[in-house]
């Protein structure tokens, strides 16, 4: 009665469901208020209290202390409607998901960034062989991969962000002087930036939670026996960090989720394709080395769109979307340096060339394993 419902059922990993001490949080939970065949138009969503659930237990979690996390029981809970009925998720739910799976890249990075301070300096500590670590050729190596990921990191997450902004703000700013859904649906810049905000956010979530963790391994790595306890908060990070590809959607979810929008947006009259066009240019171009990964991008994806076998490119989803990633991120990086001067610019530069060299052994990788696929698939 009055948009309040009884709730009847379990839920687990539900972030603070137990409230703040003596404060009770705000649960907001996904119920079926169809028939058991409706599907996800059967799922509404309901506002909860705490207050008004029973807490089973607190997750046992191997990091994330900070965070308590639920499971919660409702029995003929009050829940308030939220929304209309019937669009919990596929209206409500899902227009939260990407932008939760932008703040946890943003965790990751975040993350990312501790573990390597704290490996650089410990890196300039400790002493070994007469001495400081840092000095040390493959310390020195594995410092400066940390270093040029979380740069990329940090460029693909804003450059998301960015694509957010360029279509929800002008949807916001039309909704203001009285457009209708209609009228904003059709806008051409609404249009692009909506296709680029739904491939890069999957994209960042998979690309910079995935590093975060190779980061946080190196950063303990880097520590030694001395990383492997409690003594130093590397080990809280690398612990800490473990969740974040998997939360939130796992980093195979992000590639189904990315791989639709890499395919049609690389076809001749494609958004992505459009959009790598428009950035080239800004940058006169871009490096030889930038256009010779791009030109095996092209490769990857002509490969993959040629497997008629399903399962078999759906193995091959992985490489497609890191390629993508690659590009994206070198392309992104170089655009960085070239609005930078002097020391800056120089700094830039580099960063761009390793990163995009490394690309393209890992382009060239992929190239293979995609073939290989194609062969065993004329070869069955």
């Amino acid at each position: 009665a009055n948009g309040v419902w009884r709730l009847t059922g379990a839920k687990r990993f539900i972030t603070h469901g137990c409230g703040f001490g003596e404060i009770p949080a705000v649960i907001l939970t996904l119920a079926r208020t169809g028939t058991p065949t409706s599907g996800a138009r059967g799922l509404s969503f309901f506002l909860v209290k705490s207050s008004d659930v029973f807490i089973a237990g607190i997750e046992k979690k191997m990091g994330l202390h900070c965070s308590p996390t639920c499971e919660v029981v409702y029995e003929n809970s009050p829940g308030v409607l939220i929304g209309e009925e019937g669009y919990g998720l596929v209206r409500y739910s899902m227009a939260m998901m990407n932008g939760a799976r932008l703040s946890i890249a943003a965790q990751a990075m975040g993350i990312a960034t501790a573990a390597y301070m704290e490996a650089k300096k410990y890196a300039s500590e400790r002493e070994q062989f007469g001495k400081t670590i840092q000095n040390i050729p493959a310390v020195r190596k594995m410092l400066s991969s940390m270093d040029r990921e979380i740069a990329g990191m940090r460029a693909i997450l804003m450059e998301a962000s960015r694509s957010i902004d360029l279509y929800h703000w002008k949807s916001e700013r039309l909704k203001e002087h009285g457009a209708d859904e209609k009228e904003i649906r059709k806008d051409e810049t609404i249009k692009k930036w909506e296709k680029l905000a739904n491939l890069f956010t999957p994209l960042s979530k998979y690309y910079i939670t995935e590093l975060a963790n190779k980061i946080a391994y190196d950063g303990l790595q880097i520590h030694g026996g001395a990383g492997f306890t409690y003594d130093y908060d590397i080990s809280r990070i690398y612990r800490d960090v473990r969740i974040t590809n998997i939360y939130e959607g796992t980093t195979q979810l992000q590639v189904v989720a990315a791989i639709g929008g890499i395919v049609s947006g690389m076809s001749a009259k494609g958004h992505l394709r459009q959009y790598f066009e428009e950035e080239f240019s800004k940058i006169g171009g871009g490096s030889s080395l930038l256009n010779e990964n791009k030109d095996a991008l092209e490769k990857i994806v002509e490969a993959y769109s040629a497997i008629e076998n399903s399962s078999l490119r759906d193995e091959v989803a992985f490489e497609v979307v890191q390629s993508t990633a690659r590009i994206l991120i070198g392309l992104l990086m170089e655009r960085g340096a070239s609005r930078q001067k002097g020391e800056k610019k120089d700094k830039r530069d580099i960063l761009a060339k390793e990163y995009n060299l490394e690309s393209k052994a890992i382009l060239l990788s992929n190239i293979v394993t995609i073939e290989n696929r194609q062969s065993q698939l004329t070869f069955a």
